[in-house]
Formats: structure tokens, sequence, C-alpha cells
């Protein structure tokens, strides 16, 4: 528990099960690298443990090339809601990840529902690696861009999404939120907002 482990690399070891034993999670952990196994979301129960805080402060987590599905990034994404150190997530060739998984992943670093759920998004991400390069994936990278190069992301993510009229439109669209029921922003409280 207290060991110098900062690094663990358990990839392409047939991992299909996790079980996390919070009492003995090495405080120094720091990278997390499970690609290439048979991990779903049981196993992101498990992993949910490790981001929602507590001792260890991962950084990088790689799921690359596992069996995760909508149900995993669900998981996944509400353990992230919170988390203020995993900046890199790798996604890719989780083939049971439909575009409701991207949906979900996308509103984690970029929720366009309301001025708090955009200011109350991640902002902690930089990379999270998906293989499709759609729209949604644009949209995840361009949030994720704001997290690396701007002081106050989520200042910028409300300039650059809530107060440009295409921009949300867009993700109003890819988020699945119907415009016509989107209250409008009040002027009178930009100054408040942009603070």
């Amino acid at each position: 528990r207290n060991g110098p482990i900062v690094k663990l690399n358990c990839s392409r070891c047939g991992i299909d099960s996790i079980e996390i034993d919070s009492e003995h999670i090495p405080k120094h952990l720091e990278h997390l690298h499970l690609g290439e196994n048979i991990i779903n979301a049981d196993g992101c129960h498990e992993l949910a443990k490790l981001l929602q805080g507590g001792v260890a402060a991962i950084i990088d987590l790689l799921l690359n090339n596992n069996k995760i599905d909508d149900e995993g990034v669900e998981i996944l994404v509400d353990a992230l809601q919170s988390n203020t150190s995993l900046t890199e997530l790798d996604l890719r060739w989780n083939d049971g990840i439909s575009n409701q998984g991207n949906e979900m992943l996308l509103k984690l670093v970029n929720n366009i529902s309301s001025i708090e759920a955009t200011l109350q998004s991640n902002h902690t991400l930089k990379h999270l690696n998906q293989l499709e390069r759609d729209e949604i994936q644009t949209n995840i990278d361009k949030a994720t861009r704001i997290n690396t190069c701007y002081t106050r992301p989520a200042r910028e993510k409300l300039i650059q999404t809530q107060l440009h009229s295409q921009n949300r439109a867009e993700l109003c669209r890819l988020q699945g939120i119907d415009r016509s029921l989107y209250n409008e922003i009040d002027p009178l409280h930009l100054p408040e907002v942009l603070s």
C-alpha cells in the first residue's frame, strides 16, 4: 500500500475480472495500463473505486482493446464526474461502445444541457481516446483541448459552447437535447457566469 508503485502495466495479461480492495491501493499509483484484456462493465465497477478519489491519484488509465460497452462507459463517466486527477483515458478498440456511449463521454467533458452542467463538466481530462473519428469525437477533442490549453477551462467551455449559438446547437443535437426546451441565457446573468 505504501510501496513506491507508480506505474502498473498489466496489458495483454488475459485479465477478465478485477477486484479492488480499497484498503490496499498503492497510494502512489499514477499510471494504470490494462489494455488488450477482457475487462467488461463488471471490471469498470471496480475501476470506479480508483477513480472516485481516495488514496490513489491515477493520471492515465489505458483500457484500449477490452470488452467495455455502454454500461461500462456509464460507470466510468459517473466515477469521473468529480475526478480531478485523471488526464488520459484510452478506450479505443472497445467494440461494445456505441454512439450512446460516445454521447456519455461527450457529456462528461462538455455537458451542454445547462450553464451549471457545463461548469460542472470534467475539466481535468486532456486526452480521451476513441477510435471513431466522427462529430462526437471531434467535439470531445475540442473539449479536451480546452482542458489542456486554458487555465480556466470551465469558463472557456461556457464561452465557446453556451454563448456560441452554432456550437451550442451542434452540441444539443449530438447530446440529444431539445433546443426548443432549452432556456436561452439571460444576459443579466452573464457577468456572474463569466467571473
